[in-house]
């Protein structure tokens, strides 16, 4: 029979390194006992009847022969290689899983590991805060407590050993609480208990389902051939073979590890190229002092222990190293509780908005500038009032912000609904420390943010004439016209809603000469101002008056608004236009025609009484005279101009008409010249069927 010497590496490996346990109706979860190196001859024993057995390996050492045995008989024969697993009794009826974890040729030896399924022992199970529940008989006496639902994602329990040890969890939605069981000095099987959360009520019940091993390795321990001596190599029971820590450790953290009623105190004092550690008695006093190169080991003289730093590990930024700590099995790393610093800072794009105009834009940066790690970490956006949330979602969250990180910045958008002044702030953060405990923190407040808004505008423009102001303006050609500009500011709020700098432009043409701008300043809501301004008539026609009105709102941005017809001035001389039937015929009433004409004018006026009189002041002269002269005699060119004067001020003609009328009176002027019989000539066979004063 090959002989070899005797080699048992015990490594204590978490088995949630390997196998990550998963919810019902998933991939199947393990619960794995400690790893273990077997030289050839040799195997482990457990639940007294269970033997796996390392029987043969191939002469390059690739594949090896794993044997179970049931009650001392040989039951199911594995050939594997590295990282290849053997199931027994099968795949599909899985009570052991037997991996080769590794094969070392030059030390003779083969790492196992040993699993079996978890089963579903609890579903849906309920628990009121202060519950307890403990696992049955056939099972290590643990028991569970409800302690607190912080959340309807959280629920805090408080483990009990078998051994009357506890320790306080924080179960999470996707991070199960995984409990080991310490078998014996030597072997540990880990996960033996797994608790996953299925719901939870804030501050009343959580909903849980608990998984427990398939089967238990009991009484685990190591079996070799008889004929093996005391002289084949061993490990001593103290050399350090276990991983106990592997995380960072920070310049001036002191790493405790228990190991036979012994504490060991590991100092880390700098870090670098070669960093400098120390390893001091539970008294404080230093056993020993040494560097460890990056990527390198180093085995202490004075304490079982073993320190790695791995490659690329060191930050000197944060003066902090990942580390790997070894120890004997059996010993335990004590948990370095950090503290975190999260922070929380608050920006805007701008303090000053225009309502109805661009949108708040807010930025959140959060950052945890602490050695410790936040856990469910909630963002609470502020809305302040009179303001609308416009995208975003207002609240973030996370489930874990390491130390010396933060989160992306968090960015949503307000739209101001009132003016003011306004408050932004501050932003709530919670979290959970690696203590558990809650904790609450604020953000900066960003004070003064103005909401600013234009107000609604009107502007009228008015003329004087007929000794009054009016919209509809009579003037002469190369005579002056008084225009009245009135502008007022409508609104509530005279400190936010105002236009500045702010001037009428007067689009004066060629038709009027004169100031074509008009400055107004600054118009706040609920203010009038009132412009006078002289200008030139410079010929006839008809101008509708179009004003501009150009201004800078609250923030200085550019306006105008455009006022297209706010007077009309009229400077064409009135006429008259008869109408026969359909045709239209430009013409002057004969004097036989002009009784009835004069008599029709007055009986279509409303108050024909001061017509009348004027018609009179003409004519008395007339009459004094009537033995000299006959009434033909009378000026048809003096009647028609007053008649035109008269029907000017009551019907207020359009200058279309006055233009054709004058065309007509000169042409009448120059008839008058030439003597004629009997006036213009009569048509007595048309019928004329209205005469009226036609406006434009």
């Amino acid at each position: 029979m090959r002989k070899a010497g005797v080699l048992i590496l015990l490594i204590l490996i978490g088995s949630s390194m390997l196998f990550i346990p998963k919810v019902k109706g998933e991939e199947t979860m393990y619960s794995s006992l400690t790893t273990i190196g077997l030289k050839l001859g040799w195997g482990i024993k457990f639940s007294e009847k269970y033997l796996v057995k390392f029987e043969d390996v191939d002469v390059d050492w690739t594949k090896v022969k794993i044997r179970v045995y049931e009650n001392n008989n040989p039951m199911k024969t594995f050939i594997l290689a590295e990282d290849e697993t053997g199931y027994y009794p099968s795949q599909d009826n899985i009570l052991l899983a037997i991996k080769i974890s590794g094969i070392w040729k030059d030390k003779g030896v083969v790492y196992v590991k040993l699993s079996t399924p978890m089963k579903l022992l609890e579903d849906n199970m309920v628990l009121n805060e202060g519950d307890s529940y403990t696992l049955p008989k056939l099972f290590p006496k643990f028991s569970i407590k409800l302690l607190d639902v912080p959340s309807d994602t959280q629920a805090k329990f408080r483990i009990t050993y078998p051994d009357g040890e506890t320790v306080d969890k924080l179960l999470e939605k996707d991070s199960p609480i995984k409990v080991p069981y310490r078998l014996n000095s030597d072997f540990v099987q880990s996960p033996f208990l797994v608790i996953t959360l299925v719901s939870a009520k804030k501050d009343d019940e959580a909903v849980v389902d608990i998984y427990v091993p398939k089967f238990v390795f009991s009484n685990p321990q190591v079996i070799k051939p008889p004929e093996e001596t005391e002289e084949e190599e061993q490990l001593t029971p103290t050399e350090a073979t276990q991983l106990v820590y592997s995380d960072i450790l920070y310049v001036g953290e002191n790493l405790t590890i228990e190991y036979n009623n012994t504490k060991y105190n590991i100092l880390l004092k700098s870090v670098g190229y070669y960093s400098r550690f120390a390893v001091l008695d539970s008294k404080g006093k230093t056993l020993e002092e040494f560097s460890v190169r990056e990527g390198n080991i180093y085995l202490c003289t004075k304490a079982p222990l073993r320190i790695e730093i791995p490659p690329n590990s060191v930050d000197m930024t944060y003066n902090r190293t990942y580390v790997k700590v070894y120890a004997p099995l059996g010993a335990i790393a004590k948990p370095i509780i950090r503290s975190a610093k999260v922070t929380a800072e608050l920006k805007v794009s701008t303090k000053d908005l225009l309502l109805g105009g661009d949108e708040l834009i807010v930025f959140i940066k959060v950052k945890n500038e602490g050695r410790g790690n936040a856990f469910q970490v909630r963002v609470v956006a502020p809305v302040p009032n009179n303001f609308e949330l416009r995208s975003g979602i207002g609240a973030w969250t996370l489930n874990t912000l390491e130390a010396f990180s933060e989160m992306p910045v968090l960015v949503y958008t307000l739209k101001p609904k009132a003016v003011g002044t306004y408050t932004l702030g501050p932003v709530i953060v919670e979290y959970y420390d690696e203590a558990g405990r809650k904790i609450t923190v604020k953000s900066n407040v960003i004070e003064k943010i103005n909401v600013y808004a234009v107000p609604r505008i009107s502007l009228n423009v008015e003329g004087f004439s007929n000794s009054s102001w009016s919209n509809y303006v009579i003037a002469k050609e190369n005579s002056t016209v008084k225009l009245r500009f009135t502008i007022k500011a409508y609104g509530n709020n005279n400190e936010y809603e105002f236009i500045k700098n702010a001037s009428l432009l007067v689009s004066l043409g060629d038709f009027l000469d004169g100031k074509d701008v008009i400055e107004i300043g600054t118009l706040k809501a609920g203010e009038e101002k009132v412009v006078d301004s002289q200008y030139l008539v410079l010929k006839q026609g008809v101008y509708p008056l179009k004003v501009v009105l150009k201004f800078q709102d609250p923030l200085g941005g550019w306006h105008t608004i455009e006022y297209p017809n706010t007077v009309l001035i009229n400077s064409v001389p009135p006429r008259i236009i008869v109408k026969e039937n359909t045709k239209v015929i430009e013409k002057y009433p004969s004097p036989e025609e002009l009784p009835e004409f004069i008599k029709e004018v007055l009986a279509s006026q409303e108050n024909a009484t001061y017509l009348a009189e004027e018609i009179a002041n003409i004519t008395k002269e007339y009459l004094k005279e009537s033995n000299k002269e006959s009434p033909k005699g009378v000026s048809l060119v003096d009647v028609l101009t007053f008649i035109v004067i008269a029907l000017v001020i009551v019907s207020g003609w359009t200058g279309y008409s006055m233009v054709k009328y004058k065309n007509e009176l000169e042409k009448l002027k120059a008839r008058r010249k030439q003597p004629r019989p009997g006036g213009l000539p009569k048509k007595e066979e048309e019928e004329i069927s209205e005469i009226k004063v036609l406006t434009e």
